[in-house]
Parts: C-alpha cells; sequence; structure tokens
C-alpha cells in the first residue's frame, strides 16, 4: 500500500481505502490498517452505509479523522438488524465537523424510495444540515 501511495503522491493523488466489508468491516481494522500504511496519500472513503456493527456510527466517528472523501447514505444497517433504518443525517455531519473533515460530500443513494423523489430532497436536507452543522 506504501508503494502505491508513493506513486500516487507523485501524481497529486491521494488513495482511499473504502470501509466495504471483508477485512475493513468495521473501525478497527481500518484504523489499524490506516496507522500501518506510513503515507500521507492514504486515507480512507469512508462511506456512512457501510459499516453493518452493532453501532454503524461510533465505527463511522472513529475513522472520520482518517476521511479523504465521504459517500452520505440515508441508511444504515446496524448488525443484527434485517432492515435498513434511515440515517441520522444531522450526526454524520456534526461527527464530520467535529473530525475536522474538508473534503467532499457525495450523495450515495440506494434506498427502495424512488430516486427521482428521493434524492433532490436528501440533497436539500444535506445543504441545509451542513450549512447548520
Amino acid at each position: 500500500m506504501e508503494e502505491c501511495c508513493d506513486y500516487a503522491g507523485k501524481k497529486g493523488i491521494v488513495l482511499g481505502l473504502e470501509n466495504h466489508g471483508g477485512i475493513i468491516s468495521d473501525a478497527a481494522d481500518l484504523i489499524e490498517i490506516m496507522q500501518a500504511v506510513k503515507s500521507p496519500w492514504c486515507g480512507v472513503n469512508l462511506d456512512s452505509g457501510n459499516f453493518h456493527t452493532a453501532d454503524p456510527m461510533h465505527d463511522f466517528a472513529l475513522c472520520a479523522p482518517y476521511a479523504v472523501n465521504v459517500q452520505w447514505k440515508a441508511e444504515i444497517q446496524p448488525a443484527g438488524s434485517k432492515e435498513k433504518k434511515a440515517a441520522d443525517l444531522r450526526l454524520i455531519a456534526t461527527t464530520l465537523r467535529e473530525a475536522n473533515y474538508q473534503g467532499y460530500l457525495t450523495l450515495e443513494y440506494e434506498a427502495a424510495e424512488d430516486p427521482y423523489a428521493a434524492v433532490p430532497r436528501l440533497i436539500k436536507q444535506m445543504r441545509e444540515i451542513v450549512a447548520s452543522a
């Protein structure tokens, strides 16, 4: 990973490792990798809906200081839950603010509701929340 980061850094590119299951399915494993890779060109592509642990927002908060990009989802699915539940959008914004996150926020929409109705509403909500956080 360090070799990849060195190459990417020479091109001005930051590599983001996404919390997307497998060996990086919880915050502790992801943070262990971040601390092991000695490069300023490495960070987390932090997906707010990809922690399926007992407390997904706790894992999100632990990883927020390492974030180089954030994929903001409207739903989360804690461990043991058969269904997704609405994410606390205000808590996501507050967590990022407290971590001094300065990068982009991208809406990644995967919910069941019609995206033509949901996405504009979510973008409006997210803008309002970020403006007030």
